[in-house]
């Protein structure tokens, strides 16, 4: 990478400093980023850096993709106030004995185009798919489904879906696949009628929706959860430091799990 005195992983650095370009003008709204191609030499990296450094700016909100074009620089449409938090893969992922999880179907589809693009599948790809409710102390706490590309998880098995732990680290332990990391984007929404129902909630009702994304240790995607929380049970937390300082905690008042 070029001799920038920045801090950090290779990834951070590559994203910190695209970031900057945009901010100062180098790339402008609605102009395409040069190709992970072009990236990976002018910053003497490999692409999955280059990749994990993309999918931070896309997070937040400087850059957005566009399936089978490339990547661009957000509109000014685009340039809402985002807070980029850091949580702990292990604390997500955790078992929590509060938490019951009932799976409602499972299906294998083409993948709708919104999954498609943070999977980053092409054409007709298919993927595995399930839905599911998560109890909090046996309420209603969350509605939501998970995909998976269905040539790296062949199917889901109701029994992933047993006990406490975390439904999706054990299909994708059960195809054999490890998640490195992962990013989570929280908005708020109307709840669709097909999963307040579940949580026993008007359709339209505002509601928190969380997207999180998985990856393994080649960066490639390997699993999107798609989330609605109830919005009496759920609660995010956060100190808010200098990006220098100390690093910020997630303190969820009810913690949550899918």
């Amino acid at each position: 990478m070029m001799g920038s005195p920045l801090a950090g992983k290779l990834y951070v650095q590559v994203q910190y400093d695209l970031q900057r370009r945009i901010s100062s003008g180098e790339f402008k709204p609605e102009e395409m980023l040069p190709t992970e191609e072009q990236l990976c030499r002018e910053y003497g990296v490999s692409r999955i850096t280059v990749r994990r450094a993309v999918d931070g700016l896309v997070a937040d909100l400087f850059v957005v993709r566009r399936q089978g074009v490339g990547t661009f620089v957000a509109g000014f449409s685009h340039a809402l106030q985002s807070v980029r938090l850091r949580a702990y893969l292990e604390d997500i992922l955790a078992l929590d004995r509060h938490l019951r999880f009932q799976l409602l179907t499972t299906d294998t589809i083409s993948a709708p185009e919104r999954v498609a693009e943070r999977l980053r599948l092409t054409g007709k790809a298919r993927v595995a798919h399930e839905s599911t409710i998560v109890l909090l102390n046996d309420q209603p706490f969350m509605a939501g489904e998970g995909y998976f590309p269905a040539d790296l998880v062949l199917a889901i098995d109701p029994e992933d879906f047993a006990g406490h732990e975390q439904p999706t680290e054990r299909i994708l332990r059960r195809a054999g696949l490890r998640i490195a990391y992962g990013e989570q984007n929280i908005t708020a929404t109307a709840i669709p009628e097909a999963f307040a129902i579940h949580l026993d909630l008007v359709p339209g009702t505002p509601v928190i929706q969380v997207e999180r994304l998985y990856f393994d240790d080649r960066g490639t995607p390997v699993a999107f959860i798609n989330g609605f929380y109830h919005p009496e049970r759920y609660q995010l937390t956060a100190d808010i430091v200098p990006r220098g300082g100390a690093a910020p905690q997630i303190v969820p008042l009810s913690k949550d799990r899918k």
